[in-house]
């Protein structure tokens, strides 16, 4: 039996290697791309939940478009497409940012508005009733941490 024989490490290498040759010169997937996936993936299961089959026809045309943003060659317009998308959700982005930290360090620390200017202010748990200075605006007021 003078077959040839591979095993799974050479098999993984060779997939892996074609893959990269196939998207070489492509753009690949960005945050655009990743948006229009998770929104198409929202709508298949509204489409799903909702008895709606016509949503699907929104899923799959989502589903396309990130493919062929994906395997575009055209890497000047796909990376225009995604910078205006990024710009244009940069508050979005920022305030889910602010509200992931603000849950990450519940434990440790609260989160107050200056009632003046608004900046938002952190100050560490368990110091009951303090006086906060704001760092911006200089006003002082009295909250429970």
């Amino acid at each position: 039996m003078g077959g040839i024989t591979l095993n799974w490490r050479e098999i993984k290498t060779r997939i892996t290697n074609g893959m990269q040759r196939f998207m070489y010169g492509r753009h690949g997937i960005d945050e655009l791309t990743l948006s229009i996936l998770a929104i198409s993936l929202v709508v298949a299961f509204a489409a799903t939940m909702f008895r709606q089959p016509w949503l699907h026809l929104i899923y799959y045309v989502g589903v396309v478009g990130a493919l062929y943003r994906a395997l575009s060659k055209n890497l000047f317009r796909r990376r225009r497409e995604n910078q205006l998308f990024l710009e244009r959700t940069r508050s979005l982005r920022s305030w889910y940012k602010v509200q992931k930290r603000i849950v990450q360090e519940r434990k440790t620390h609260r989160h107050f508005k200056c009632p003046a200017c608004k900046q938002r202010l952190r100050v560490p748990v368990g110091k009951g009733k303090i006086t906060i200075t704001c760092s911006k605006c200089g006003e002082k007021f009295s909250r429970k941490s």
